[in-house]
């Protein structure tokens, strides 16, 4: 593991403690929707009909993105893989400098294969464009149509709007953006 891996692996673990510890700090529990038929080992237990209560779990086995990678021939920079195979949670809301923003994770295996084909499609689509290739991090609260994204060749953290190329760069790198990111609750 290189060190910006390791800084970024160490990012993604610090979010997700402080991001458990605003919600016990706020007597709030953290809610994700339910998923029918896929197996989510972050449920811990039924809410309501339609939401569920979860915990963060660590991915005994990470997922992989190599036979993706492989297929688009298209490596990813190393921080994306840091960042969707530490963890299974929930989609993590936050805030960057006063902006609200929806980081997205896998809640579970069928959750990371659905990411794998979502990717897919976005980095076919920037080819067709003839864009710079990123991979999508999370979604801006200001629009449904404003992506989080990964810049595949630096590792720079920037917003982007489906179908153009990013447009304002948040971070240098994974670590700085998730050290930078503070949790929020809808409430």
């Amino acid at each position: 593991m290189t060190a910006t891996n390791q800084a970024a692996t160490t990012a993604i673990d610090n979010l997700i403690e402080r991001y458990e510890r605003y919600y016990q700090e706020h007597q709030q529990p953290l809610l994700a929707p339910v998923v029918p038929d896929w197996e989510c080992p972050i449920v811990v237990a039924a809410h309501s009909d339609d939401e569920v209560v979860w915990q963060p779990v660590r991915q005994a086995q990470p997922h992989a993105f190599h036979d993706l990678e492989n297929a688009l021939e298209q490596p990813f920079h190393p921080d994306f893989a840091v960042y969707y195979q530490r963890w299974f949670a929930a989609d993590l809301l936050v805030t960057w400098q006063q902006h609200p923003l929806l980081l997205l994770q896998v809640m579970g295996p069928e959750d990371a294969e659905q990411l794998q084909v979502n990717m897919a499609g976005h980095i076919l689509m920037k080819r067709r464009l003839k864009q710079p290739p990123t991979l999508f991090l999370g979604l801006a609260d200001e629009a449904d149509d404003l992506l989080v994204t990964m810049d595949n060749s630096t590792g720079a953290i920037g917003l982007e709007w489906v179908g153009k190329p990013q447009h304002e760069q948040l971070a240098d790198n994974l670590a700085d953006f998730l050290n930078g990111v503070s949790p929020t609750s809808l409430t």
